[in-house]
């Protein structure tokens, strides 16, 4: 145990080397889709895996947007998975603790994000993703490494069909595991920022 948490302690220290923020964007939607979307009567829709650091561990949370074609609006909603009360931190190491999705808009994650991957996808993968994560909130429960915040990232990503990174002690917190998600992402696929 005190090899795992040491790993973990040099784990964050490099995630919060990296401050500056990074981006890249994947384009994962169907060809078909993508003749729809150069129309402007129809909407964009994008997934993003996201990190923010402002602590030894960081967080990892997910981005829904849609931009309407016609009006030109924008609509966010982003979720992470924290455990329900700042008493149970300590009780993590070892156990399962009620958790909740919170908004991060409210948290002020959003606001904070230092690396993101940007998935435009189709309507069927973005609601797909959001039935995952509402599965997820409904279950109530956090378990640090088996069912936390970079957990619940992995379990968007996958269902979005990404080949998400497994999880390993250089990248285990929040901030170097969406790094790992960054580097996974193939250069032909993506736009770097």
């Amino acid at each position: 145990m005190r090899l795992l948490l040491a790993g973990l302690a040099i784990s964050a220290l490099i995630a919060q080397a990296m401050c500056a923020l990074t981006s890249k964007t994947l384009d994962i939607r169907t060809k078909n889709s993508k003749n729809w979307v150069r129309s402007r009567a129809k909407n964009s829709y994008y997934v993003v895996l996201a990190a923010r650091g402002g602590s030894a561990t960081g967080h990892a949370f997910v981005v829904w947007g849609i931009e309407e074609g016609v009006h030109h609006r924008t609509t966010i909603r982003a979720f992470g998975l924290y455990p329900e009360s700042d008493s149970a931190n300590c009780s993590v190491l070892t156990r399962n603790v009620p958790g909740n999705l919170l908004d991060e808009l409210k948290t002020h994650s959003f606001q904070a994000i230092t690396m993101e991957l940007i998935v435009r996808v189709d309507k069927r993968d973005f609601e797909r993703s959001w039935r995952v994560a509402r599965q997820w909130d409904c279950q109530h429960e956090f378990s640090l490494l088996r069912r936390d915040c970079v957990e619940f990232v992995r379990a968007v990503g996958i269902s979005l069909g990404l080949e998400m990174p497994a999880r390993g002690m250089f990248h285990a917190m929040p901030q170097s595991y969406i790094r790992a998600v960054l580097d996974s992402v193939s250069e032909a696929g993506a736009t770097e920022w």
